[in-house]
């Protein structure tokens, strides 16, 4: 079917939709911060830190006095480097690159439904469920990179099926340039690229495709690779402390430790992301019910499920949920559009469903009930997160960012010891001590290792010079240095994401 600006309406009223969303959430956003831009999360302005020390004075790290791998992603990282560089250092860069970004998902997603040749009105309900139920407007005032993950991590899963199925020979030579273009972005933008990358290969492996295998294989982990070179070689990790002390990674001291450490981690992001487990068997039964139907497993539809199950065992062991469910939101993306695919193949009657008058039939009963089991936990997932957005801006704005501000006013240049470290070296131009090891290898080490005790911080703090300290005092269950001396503390109302309601204001040296 020839495209036209008619046929084109479902992309026109999403691309128009979403800006009119953020635009209305942001609006109560500032109006809730007393006129300031603020992202609803601290992480966000580490990112912004490491951008602005890059671009100012070529360091990669948190604060410009060193080097620090603070961040899990590569690609932002250096995107917002490169536009602080270029338009200068304004707060307001990753919400339009984000905004940006989320408008070429809806592009992509639209591509892929027109190359399936899908309905106008299956576009158009797809488009706002990536909107409503990932949901975009959240990524985007998180001020993170989970935007571009999505968009990459699409058109790699595509490309990657189309060639392995060789459905579209005239654009296979494309497609093999296009994913190895792809590959080392997908791993640059987010680690979790890793499992797409072994996903893939697994496939092409299949398919006997030996040399290209290994040239992809090799592209794709390139870029961890060189940045755990570099990280080593300036005594640090081979991941990214953001990666070492956040992800759930398997405990190999005796068979028992390995077992709980395999079934502990699933067990808690089913517990906190339910709506990921729904979306995995919702995924997995329509993978087998288009089998049943004549689907081949050769199929590029079969191949983007196929690849979608794979990498959603891996997210429940290794990678788990996140604030905003923003871990998730890729993933969720792509199975989204992979139901779109498939439905038409599994339910060919769909039109004749919405029916009233055959809505008594049992087979349609079981449709409607799949589909309400399948949208609640989606649902309720999106609707809480953008119904809560602008108050996660207002809690991030009512505690890290006038921790920032303080700071800046009256401890520049000083020694600060700190467990949410973003915003504070963003606004502030100091030495960091972070006690919770972004930041900071030797803590990073001592809990890789579970020694981290009350005397790591005392040794460190005098070893610094430590002037102050900013912290949560139940995140320090063995408590704080008995010379310290709490001064105050700071307690907002209504958090809804926050590690705490009350962060402790300390004079680290007594005097």
């Amino acid at each position: 079917m020839k495209s036209t600006p008619l046929n084109n309406w479902p992309l026109y009223a999403s691309a128009v939709a979403l800006p009119l969303l953020v635009w209305l959430t942001e609006r109560i956003s500032i109006s809730r911060n007393h006129g300031y831009l603020v992202y609803a999360l601290d992480d966000a302005y580490i990112h912004m830190s490491i951008a602005k020390n890059l671009s100012h004075f070529g360091i990669w790290g948190v604060t410009r006095y060193g080097f620090t791998p603070a961040s899990s992603s590569l690609l932002w990282t250096l995107l917002l480097s490169l536009a602080f560089s270029l338009v200068g250092m304004h707060q307001i860069v990753p919400l339009l690159l984000n905004l940006v970004f989320s408008l070429l998902v809806l592009v992509a997603v639209d591509a892929i439904l027109s190359w399936y040749k899908a309905k106008t009105v299956a576009r158009f309900i797809t488009l706002l469920a990536v909107i409503l139920l990932v949901p975009l407007p959240s990524l985007i005032l998180s001020g993170m990179e989970q935007t571009l993950q999505t968009l990459l991590t699409i058109l790699a899963v595509f490309l990657a099926a189309r060639l392995v199925s060789g459905e579209s020979p005239s654009s296979a030579r494309r497609d093999a340039g296009g994913l190895l273009l792809l590959a080392p972005l997908v791993t640059a933008i987010r680690f979790e690229g890793m499992f797409l990358i072994a996903a893939i290969c697994a496939l092409l492996l299949l398919r006997r495709r030996w040399l290209y295998t290994l040239a992809f294989a090799v592209c794709g982990f390139l870029p961890v690779l060189i940045n755990g070179a570099v990280s080593v070689s300036k005594g640090w990790f081979l991941f990214p402390t953001s990666v070492l002390l956040k992800a759930s990674l398997p405990n190999f001291r005796s068979p028992v430790d390995l077992i709980v450490s395999l079934l502990d981690p699933i067990y808690v992001t089913l517990h906190e992301s339910m709506h990921v487990l729904v979306l995995l068997v919702a995924v997995l039964l329509i993978y087998i019910v288009a089998s049943g139907k004549g689907s081949r497993p050769s199929e590029s539809r079969q191949i983007i499920g196929a690849i979608l199950i794979l990498m959603g065992v891996a997210h429940l062991e290794f990678v788990g949920a996140g604030p905003l469910y923003r871990y998730d939101a890729y993933w969720c993306a792509l199975a989204i559009l992979f139901l779109a695919l498939q439905f038409p193949v599994v339910a060919p009657e769909l039109p004749s469903l919405l029916s009233l008058s055959t809505w008594t039939a049992p087979r349609n009963l079981a449709y409607a009930t799949l589909a309400l089991l399948l949208f609640f936990p989606l649902a309720r997932k999106g609707g809480r997160l953008l119904w809560y957005l602008p108050q996660c801006t207002n809690n991030v704005f009512e505690q890290q960012y006038q921790m920032g501000l303080f700071v800046h006013r009256y401890y520049q240049n000083s020694t600060v010891a700190l467990n949410d470290i973003g915003a504070v070296n963003f606004l502030a131009d100091i030495h960091c001590l972070d006690l919770w090891g972004l930041a900071n290898v030797e803590v990073a080490a001592a809990k890789r290792n579970h020694t981290y005790q009350v005397g790591d911080i005392d040794r460190l703090s005098k070893q610094t010079g430590a002037r102050i300290a900013i912290i949560y005092d139940n995140w320090f269950v063995g408590g704080v240095p008995p010379a310290w001396i709490r001064i105050g503390r700071w307690t907002i109302l209504n958090n809804v994401l926050l590690g705490g309601d009350t962060v402790s204001f300390y004079a680290v040296d007594p005097s």
